[in-house]
């Protein structure tokens, strides 16, 4: 399926097209933070619709993010079922250190101008984490579940043609979970 959110920004058009990323696992052999990626949009990384409307149906539940343009522009998602669950991922680095510090396990590299980076031990993913979603990119759901992720949202978004956006408050709604 094509993506058709983006459409009316310039800057977003240089990078296009825009594709649904696959979820990538986290690789902790890596030796720096990693952490499972969920399906996403190559440009902004917003959720996938489906796979919103199939995390709002297990029980995670949205919440706003700030409206830095001036409209509801994206959410963030509390409790999505992670894919990666129990798979070893690295979540905290720090750099500078004048010494390393015990309290700190993982593993301590001594730099070239004398201070120390470190970086977490891995440990296994958590069975639920936290995404994104973009309103844009309710062009890219089908009606079925626009409508779930509106209701979820408690807002209903129009994209005009000329690249305008209004959005009215309607009555949210959560769905149980597991339906």
């Amino acid at each position: 399926m094509d993506i058709k959110a983006h459409r009316y920004s310039h800057f977003a058009a240089r990078f296009a097209p825009h594709t649904w990323c696959e979820a990538q696992p986290p690789d902790s052999s890596a030796g720096k933070i990693t952490t499972g990626r969920l399906r996403g949009c190559s440009y902004c990384g917003s959720m996938h619709p489906s796979d919103l409307v199939a995390a709002l149906a297990s029980g995670a539940r949205p919440h706003w993010a700030d409206w830095k343009y001036g409209w509801p522009h994206k959410a963030y998602i509390d409790g999505v079922p992670n894919p990666h669950a129990g798979q070893l991922e690295i979540r905290a680095s720090g750099g500078g250190y004048t010494e390393p510090n015990p309290a700190l396990a993982g593993t301590w590299t001594k730099r070239p101008d004398g201070k120390f980076d470190w970086v977490a031990e891995a440990s296994p993913a958590q069975a639920v984490t936290h995404g994104k979603f973009y309103t844009e990119h309710l062009d890219d759901a089908t009606p079925e579940e626009r409508q779930v992720i509106e209701r979820a949202l408690g807002q209903r978004f129009e994209f005009t043609d000329d690249g305008r956006v209004t959005w009215q408050a309607i009555a949210r709604f959560d769905p149980p979970a597991g339906s």
